[in-house]
């Protein structure tokens, strides 16, 4: 399956006279005039290189831009330093966002508890689950400074295969913690549902057999069968229904 690019290259600029440090001081959801217009420049800029797919899941993003997000590869919550840092940004879908966002949670819940163990009321643990070390880096120049694959510092197909239908496969470990940790391999059941959604309204069996060359895009030919093969069942069910 064609995953679109390897990685985000080349990595989009500031505007002239702006830097990273240029933001100090500024929260990630201020409404500075500079803020807004670096925000607004590097989502147009992500979306070309990106090709407008998502930087995990490979997924197209959807054109509405609230629904498509800025991605802090090292969470801006913990490490607010790298709020502004390009290296640090990419642009996902809202489900591969909500699976970054669980897994940074369920990571710092579990050492939190496991840290209360031995101290009463411990503060909260902080750890990144793309971080190699509990300590972030001086700069985001490294790929071995990171645990999952950086869609600026890996190549993706060195760590992921992905084959037709959405499915995820782990060339190294850094794949295999990427794929579980963003439950990826979720994402071709999510697919399939909306593909036969969407294919069950289509009317006319011209229609319906233009739909279904559309997928096989991205499903191999037996996962398209199996798609139609639902649908017609599903309008046959309807029609003795009425």
């Amino acid at each position: 399956m064609n995953i679109g690019f390897e990685r985000i290259d080349p990595t989009p600029s500031y505007a002239l006279g702006i830097t990273a440090a240029s933001f100090a001081g500024l929260p990630w959801t201020s409404k500075a005039a500079i803020v807004t217009a670096f925000k607004t420049s590097l989502k147009l800029e992500l979306r070309s290189t990106q090709r407008g797919l998502c930087c995990y899941c490979r997924r197209p993003l959807p054109s509405d831009p609230p629904a498509t997000h800025l991605e802090h590869f090292i969470e801006k919550a913990a490490w607010p330093h790298f709020a502004f840092e390009i290296r640090n940004l990419a642009l996902s879908c809202s489900t591969c966002n909500g699976k970054k966002n669980e897994a940074y949670a369920l990571l710092c819940g579990r050492l939190t508890r496991r840290a209360s163990k031995n101290v009463p009321n411990p503060a909260k643990v902080v750890r990144c689950p793309v971080l190699v070390s509990n300590v972030a880096p001086v700069a985001i120049t490294s790929s071995a400074d990171f645990r999952w694959v950086h869609p600026h510092l890996d190549t993706f197909s060195e760590h992921i295969t992905v084959r037709k239908g959405y499915v995820f496969q782990k060339r190294t470990m850094k794949g295999h913690r990427t794929i579980k940790g963003l439950e990826l391999n979720s994402v071709g059941r999510l697919e399939h549902r909306a593909a036969i959604e969407k294919l069950s309204l289509r009317t006319g069996p011209i229609s319906l057999t233009i739909g279904l060359a559309a997928q096989l895009q991205f499903n191999s030919p037996s996962q398209v069968y199996m798609m139609a093969a639902e649908v017609i069942r599903g309008k046959l069910k309807g029609a003795q229904g009425r």
